[in-house]
């Protein structure tokens, strides 16, 4: 994966501009369109992460170990959307429970369905392993029956990183893919120095480049999936059907 600085560099030489040291030497006090060139280089990452939350070189696996009596849980700091469909209940040797996965309910079907259940049931020392998942108002997910015993479910769910700042910080874009990051880049360079024939030039590229992220890393023709909560109906489509 391309670093900070070598993505830094690679948008300065398009520009004839003078590059930065690789080694990070004054990387953090630049000035002038070196700066620029930094701040560039995170919006065009930025808007490509923006335009597919999905991608799947933000996949994380994470497990969530429970606590005794305790309902609900918040996601990471770093969550965008989650995989509903991968919620997993690991096996505890001290429980002898069996590991499954969990079937996931929306909200207001917990409200009307489980809910009740839940309120008369051990609010301290809980009722059991988790049967099902069930998503909230909030960027948590909650459990039901009351877990018991600290439990854990593994999940996975989609992040969102944070701006590259060191010089050696690793771009979360695949390197087959870098040259877009380089044309939003450009685009933004470009509308800085008013020269908006060439800022549209890139922009279309840009897009471009993005057009092709998608067909590569995210369309699939297929197989085609209800993510309907609670429709568990999967359709398989293939070329002359």
């Amino acid at each position: 994966m391309a670093t900070y600085v070598t993505l830094v560099n690679e948008l300065l030489r398009r520009m004839n501009e003078v590059t930065l040291d690789i080694a990070g030497d004054g990387f953090d006090s630049v000035r002038n369109v070196q700066a620029l060139a930094k701040d560039a280089v995170n919006s065009s990452i930025r808007l490509i992460l923006q335009d597919g939350q999905e991608w799947p070189f933000l996949k994380t696996t994470f497990t969530q170990t429970l606590t005794v009596g305790t309902r609900q849980y918040d996601f990471p700091a770093d969550y965008s959307s989650t995989d509903w469909d991968t919620f997993y209940l690991k096996k505890l040797s001290s429980e002898n429970n069996s590991p499954m996965p969990l079937s996931v309910i929306s909200y207001e079907q917990y409200i009307q369905n489980v809910r009740p259940s839940d309120d008369t049931g051990d609010q301290v020392n809980g009722d059991g392993p988790p049967a099902l998942v069930y998503q909230t108002l909030g960027t948590a997910f909650g459990v039901s029956p009351i877990p018991n015993a600290a439990y854990e479910i593994e999940y996975v769910y989609w992040k969102f990183p944070t701006d590259l700042t060191a010089f050696n910080d690793v771009s979360i874009i695949p390197d087959r893919f870098k040259h877009v990051v380089i044309d939003g880049a450009m685009m933004f360079m470009m509308r800085f120095r008013s020269n908006e024939q060439s800022a549209a030039m890139h922009q279309n590229n840009f897009e471009d480049g993005i057009k092709t992220m998608r067909r590569v890393l995210i369309d699939d023709t297929l197989f085609v999936r209800s993510t309907v909560v609670g429709d568990s109906r999967t359709s398989s489509f293939t070329s002359g059907v």
